[in-house]
């Protein structure tokens, strides 16, 4: 019996780290279907690596596997982002209130601000793939702090539906609001403002409906499938 042929690791993960990258900054968009052969000869390997990437896509939600024809770039899930953002709200507003109320973020302030400015600069420069980024930067620190890293999975810092749908409401959206979200944030943390932080975080995290419902315009939805925000 022949035993079945296995790729490198390393060409398996370079592979998957290039697709993922490129799916997540939407710069595969959703539809495109990929060819085995181009990426094969593009990485000089044979196709096994590329099947082996495609497959742990496939598993992530990524990509889609449609048998005798081929796999494509998955469309954004509004039904899978309306669940990610119910989670957010309620996971982020409990643990930033929760590490106020225990002032342990007073000695960060400092840090939180340098950052924002660091993020007006690059929306600034139009450079808004850093700038979310520092978006990610922003919320993760607080998780850290407060040691409940082990939620990160369910917010959707990692997750290709919510990472390419706040890359689309970060281009449509005004640019500034970002900063200025942020900012209200810390200065509710300052002031210890534990109403006027609840409402700035909820602010901020319906971007993405706010956006799809009012800035995206028709000809971008189509990125988008199965139904509407609640």
């Amino acid at each position: 019996m022949l035993k079945a042929e296995t790729a490198p690791a390393n060409f398996t993960t370079t592979i998957y780290q290039y697709l993922w990258h490129e799916i997540s900054t939407l710069k595969l968009l959703p539809g495109t279907k990929l060819s085995e052969a181009k990426l094969a000869r593009k990485f000089n390997c044979s196709r096994v690596p590329v099947r082996e990437a495609v497959h742990l896509l496939v598993k992530e939600g990524a990509l889609e596997a449609r048998p005798k024809i081929g796999s494509f770039v998955t469309y954004i899930d509004l039904e899978h982002l309306e669940r990610i953002r119910y989670l957010r709200e309620a996971l982020e507003c409990k643990i930033i209130l929760e590490g106020c109320k225990k002032n342990l973020f007073d000695p960060i302030i400092p840090y939180l601000d340098d950052l924002i400015a660091r993020q007006r600069a690059y929306i600034n420069a139009s450079a808004f793939e850093l700038a979310f980024q520092l978006d990610t930067e922003f919320h993760r620190i607080f998780y850290n702090l407060t040691h409940k890293e082990f939620v990160l999975s369910h917010t959707g810092e990692s997750d290709i539906h919510y990472l390419r749908a706040r890359l689309v409401a970060l281009r449509y959206d005004d640019p500034t609001a970002l900063p200025l979200q942020h900012q209200a944030i810390v200065d509710a943390l300052v002031a210890h403002d534990e109403k006027g932080l609840q409402e700035a975080i909820l602010l901020h995290l319906n971007n993405i409906n706010v956006t799809y419902a009012t800035r995206l315009p028709d000809s971008e939805k189509w990125m988008f499938t199965n139904g509407e925000f609640v």
